[in-house]
């Protein structure tokens, strides 16, 4: 069972199209993570199911037009719609609001930055194009870190599965994507543990 697979069968049917849409869906409904789809992306790009450029170009496309979106809604809708917004997204992903609060905190201070930044944390990811718009953003600012950071996460995934898929003849997508959940979440981990460390040892200077 592969349903990750099963997943990119059906996009295919579409080609570039589909890439594009299922960028823009994985903004809007979050159900599925992206780093999973990508690198089922990456294994359909080396079994020739679409190449390599368009399985980058159709997903990093698909996305910024996503997070542009919603920065654009954003900026049309009242600071306490937003955060209730940004609450809901938070339920959906597992963003704790303590953890909401500490990004909209950052973002504050290190806009363009945390722009780029934020597209390479798990959830996090998700809503920064919402915090963006709350705070007002510079949109052109806003647009090349977000496509420089999209571009970094997608294509750092879509080469995991096109690498695995070239050094196994059987690699199982779901499987892959498990796997890639672990690395992440100790890698995680791990930065959480040096920034707590490292701001305990400023504060004591």
């Amino acid at each position: 069972m592969d349903p990750l697979s099963s997943l990119i069968e059906w996009i295919s049917l579409y080609g570039l199209i589909g890439l594009l849409a299922l960028g823009i869906f994985e903004r809007f409904v979050p159900i599925v993570p992206s780093y999973g789809v990508l690198v089922a992306i990456g294994i359909a790009a080396d079994e020739r199911v679409w190449s390599l450029y368009t399985a980058v170009f159709g997903s990093v496309a698909g996305s910024l037009f996503g997070s542009l979106a919603l920065y654009w809604l954003t900026l049309h809708l009242s600071e306490e719609r937003v955060h209730r917004m940004l609450l809901w997204v938070g339920r959906m992903t597992g963003i704790s609001a303590p953890r909401i609060d500490r990004s909209i905190v950052l973002f504050r201070e290190h806009q363009r930055g945390l722009s780029f930044g934020m597209q390479l944390v798990p959830s996090i990811r998700l809503i920064s194009p919402i915090i963006a718009g709350m705070f007002r953003a510079d949109g052109r600012a806003f647009a090349i870190a977000t496509l420089l950071g999209i571009l970094s996460w997608n294509g750092l995934f879509i080469a995991v599965g096109y690498i695995a898929s070239n050094v196994s003849v059987e690699t199982n997508a779901s499987t892959l994507a498990l796997q890639v959940v672990v690395v992440l979440l100790l890698v995680e981990l791990g930065l959480a543990l040096l920034w707590r460390w490292y701001h305990q040892r400023s504060s004591r200077h």
